[in-house]
């Protein structure tokens, strides 16, 4: 991949709920592994909500292995990830891949059928495409008090905008 197609998602969307579970499988995706702050919830929620849980419980149904990532650490993972059960990744250094090619190797997943779900340009997208695979943006859920993320976020719009993806 070109190196300026690396920030590039392969699909946006608002935010996870309107994925449809089945737009996963339905375009080869048999491993999911998503990010979990401002992705699948916001910093300050210990675990996933109950409309999360079930979104990922559909996509589940679906026939698509899930697994999280994330950078944050080893308790804040667990703790979200404790009504779960998936596969996780903590500190994961993205957008380096090495961790996630870890996981992915754990789950056995092919990377031709893998792709990383994210709410970041200079970390999920670049992450998932340093990998080997897709990626799917999505909106940060709150960016408020985040002054640093609110600048990363402006830029990565001027980005969208420009390769006519917003």
């Amino acid at each position: 991949m070109k190196s300026k197609k690396m920030l590039l998602p392969d699909h946006i969307f608002e935010d996870v709920l309107r994925i449809d579970p089945a737009f996963f499988a339905d375009n080869g995706i048999r491993y999911l592994i998503s990010d979990i702050d401002n992705t699948l919830a916001t910093y300050a929620e210990a675990v996933p909500s109950e409309r999360i849980r079930a979104w990922l419980d559909a996509v589940g149904e679906t026939g698509v292995s899930v697994a999280l990532i994330s950078n944050n650490s080893a308790s804040r993972v667990a703790r979200f990830n404790g009504p779960l059960g998936f596969p996780v990744c903590s500190r994961a250094g993205k957008p380096f891949a090495g961790r996630l090619r870890r996981l992915m190797a754990g789950l056995g997943a092919d990377p031709e059928q893998t792709c990383l779900l994210g709410d970041q340009l200079f970390t999920d997208v670049l992450c998932a495409h340093r990998a080997g695979i897709r990626a799917v943006l999505v909106d940060s859920i709150d960016v408020a008090g985040r002054p640093f993320l609110r600048m990363r976020k402006r830029i990565e719009a001027r980005i969208l905008r420009k390769n006519g993806l917003k």
